[in-house]
């Protein structure tokens, strides 16, 4: 009886509360998006070619210092939603899901 239902329900809980859905939430919408988890050899182009598939694109800008990260501005914040609802998630690189959040201002 000891091993029944009380430990199988101990681990069940515990796995939805590992990931933060609301974390994108917090930074208030803008036009320029805030992409991560990009591949080390992502190029802007790749980027470019990417994103401006989407209207009201401008621009594409990675850091340098910082490998897997990049910004992509467009010219209004609906126009950045529209791209970051269609591409969140896409994988330039089988391990690599984009992570995209509003840039903080």
């Amino acid at each position: 009886m000891a091993n029944g239902p009380g430990s199988q329900s101990n681990g069940g809980p515990k796995v939805p509360f590992h990931g933060n859905p609301n974390a994108q939430e917090q930074v208030a919408p803008n036009n320029i998006l805030f992409i991560q988890n990009l591949p080390h050899e992502t190029t802007s182009v790749m980027l470019q070619l990417l994103f401006e598939q989407y209207p009201g694109f401008r621009e594409v800008r990675m850091v340098d210092a910082k490998p897997g990260i990049a910004f992509v501005e467009y010219e209004d914040e609906e126009q950045s939603s529209t791209a970051m609802q269609h591409l969140q998630g896409f994988k330039i690189a089988p391990q690599y899901p984009m992570a995209i959040t509003f840039a903080k201002k």
